[in-house]
């Protein structure tokens, strides 16, 4: 139902056997979590049927909504779900009537917009310790660099160097991803160690208005970063294109 869009990852390594579309799954998620967050999950006044706003489009530019009718048997037997999915419908569909007027609205992330663009009079802080000590950051690193500390060290750094020059040139190499533990913006940025052509890591900066730094500590796959960015909006695929 969903306007064209690639909701599988390109690189081998980042698909799953398992899951047809995992971009798409992950959006759908954590998309409805934040629903959940937001109290944007619709009842119908009997209780015998829920939707929320999938925040996806028709190509013909119309809502995508999910639906869901209550199990004959919830609260009564623990090995049903609450929930039964019924199926996704557009904004013209007779089974959203009894959610009307009133349809759910899409989950929202954004409240200062001054979050999703790289401010420059911003120094960047990286923690090279954290990232290459961490055990999760040391198995995102590219094979060449996991057992050789100080060569991993001095190729960030040197990779480090020129992220301010990348994005003064184009404004969408900062690319803003959803943090969903913190409920925050970070932004995402190019690691190139390896190669040129392709970025090897997406580093998270967090935003340090007091000190006027984004501060780095974290290292993301691309597959990982791309899932984060999708929930806010369809990434540029200029470098986070996994």
């Amino acid at each position: 139902m969903a306007r064209k869009e690639e909701w599988n990852f390109v690189r081998l390594e980042f698909r799953k056997s398992n899951v047809r579309f995992p971009i798409l799954h992950n959006y759908l998620n954590y998309t409805f979590l934040r629903l959940q967050q937001q109290n944007k999950i619709a009842f119908a006044a009997e209780g015998r049927a829920a939707c929320f706003n999938t925040g996806l489009m028709t190509a013909d530019q119309k809502e995508i909504f999910a639906l869901f009718g209550r199990h004959n048997r919830a609260g009564q037997d623990e090995k049903v779900c609450d929930w039964i999915f019924k199926g996704f419908c557009d904004s013209y569909s007779d089974d959203l009537s009894r959610f009307r007027p009133n349809l759910p609205q899409i989950a929202t992330y954004i409240e200062n917009a001054g979050d999703l663009v790289f401010d420059m009079s911003f120094d960047i802080d990286i923690n090279i310790g954290h990232i290459l000590d961490d055990p999760d950051n040391q198995t995102r690193l590219p094979e060449q660099l996991r057992n050789n500390r100080t060569l991993a060290a001095a190729a960030i750094e040197g990779a480090t160097k020129f992220l301010k020059f990348k994005v003064v040139r184009n404004y969408k190499t900062a690319i803003p991803q959803w943090y969903m533990p913190d409920q925050r913006i970070q932004l995402l940025l190019p690691l190139y160690i390896i190669s040129s052509e392709r970025a090897d890591l997406a580093l998270v900066a967090d935003k340090d208005e007091a000190g006027k730094v984004y501060r780095i500590r974290t290292a993301l796959r691309m597959d990982m970063a791309y899932n984060n960015a999708r929930l806010i909006t369809r990434p540029d695929r200029d470098w986070l294109d996994p």
